[in-house]
């Protein structure tokens, strides 16, 4: 009697790991800080590339580390570049309005190309299993989302700005690649509207809350003239608000852009609970005021334990098959300029 086909066995699921110690980092933390004191900024190139190092360092997936490679001199250019900008537009264009005005329009000028400088940069700078990641964009694209994009905000009174967010997280997801495998974002826009709105009440009550406070002080205040301690429960009331809209976005947003990420048809699991990840925050946000910044860095080596903890690469196949990326893949010029200007905006 023949035997029935063997059933198909599930891709096993690869749990991303998160080696940071509070310590080590604190270390590393405390000597940039001091040294870019020191140096009023100079260092700050270096700080980057101390942290990024460690923290990308410390995460592993499939038993690979990840790494980042930049080197801070290329930093420090970008960093001074946009400090010429910022001198031009604050000190200059007080006396001369003209160069405010320049200084303005280069920026929106160079924005595009700035962008894609930033993320290829970062990309090329940051390897996995000896493999960099590479960006790969047309200026015209990054011009559409971060220029024209942006004037629809405007003509609907913000009400567009969710959608922005998601195209901006498309752009920058959908030009990525890993030796010769693609990134790819699916993730609609109803998503982002529902956390956006979500997050904007919640600040909003925050408002209400401090508006109220405001008014019940100054009404027991017997008509006198208000001070400014009348005002504080309201900026109390308006940050708390503000702090918890935002990290409710992210909460709630990190499942649906990740579970919408592909690499070809490799998938990211994401299980990350919106009120443990806001609860997280509270405490860090409470152990930094209460130290004065001392648990800054213990702040972030939580924040990074539980994200990686909450996520999953689902390989499709053989995870051997995304091979390395050949010598004719790619351009040199915009490899040259990547590693040239190396500005970082978080993107």
């Amino acid at each position: 009697m023949p035997q029935p086909p063997p059933l198909p066995v599930p891709p096993p699921r690869h749990p991303f790991l998160f080696h940071g110690n509070a310590r080590e980092f604190f270390r590393i933390w405390i000597v940039n800080t001091l040294l870019t004191l020191l140096t009023a900024g100079l260092f700050l190139a270096w700080a980057k590339v101390r942290k990024r190092r460690y923290l990308r360092g410390c995460t592993e997936l499939m038993g690979h580390r990840f790494d980042y490679r930049a080197r801070p001199s290329r930093i420090l250019i970008g960093n001074l570049i946009v400090l010429i900008f910022v001198l031009g537009y604050a000190l200059f264009g007080v006396v001369y309005p003209i160069i405010r005005y320049g200084v303005l329009g280069a920026g929106v000028l160079f924005l595009p190309w700035i962008v894609v400088r930033s993320l290829s940069f970062n990309a090329h700078n940051t390897a996995y299993r000896g493999m960099r990641f590479r960006f790969s964009s047309q200026v015209s694209a990054a011009a559409f989302v971060y220029l024209l994009e942006p004037v629809l905000i405007v003509i609907t009174l913000g009400l567009y700005y969710p959608a922005w967010v998601r195209s901006v997280r498309r752009y920058q997801v959908d030009h990525h690649r890993l030796g010769d495998a693609y990134f790819r974002f699916d993730v609609p826009n109803r998503q982002y509207y529902r956390a956006y709105i979500l997050g904007a009440l919640i600040t909003l009550a925050g408002v209400l809350v401090g508006g109220m406070l405001v008014a019940v002080l100054i009404g027991a205040t017997q008509n006198r003239q208000p001070g400014l301690l009348a005002f504080l429960p309201f900026l109390a009331c308006y940050g708390a608000g503000a702090f918890l809209g935002k990290h409710f976005i992210y909460g709630s947003l990190f499942n649906q852009v990740w579970n919408g990420t592909r690499l070809d048809q490799h998938r990211f699991v994401a299980t990350m609970k919106t009120e443990r990840w806001i609860g997280l925050q509270a405490v860090n946000l409470g152990a930094i005021l209460i130290t004065g910044g001392l648990l800054y860095p213990w702040a972030v080596i939580r924040s990074q334990h539980y994200v990686a903890s909450c996520l999953t690469f689902l390989p499709a196949g053989e995870i051997d098959g995304i091979e390395r990326m050949g010598e004719k893949d790619g351009s040199g010029v915009g490899d040259s300029a990547g590693e040239f200007v190396g500005l970082d905006f978080g993107l």
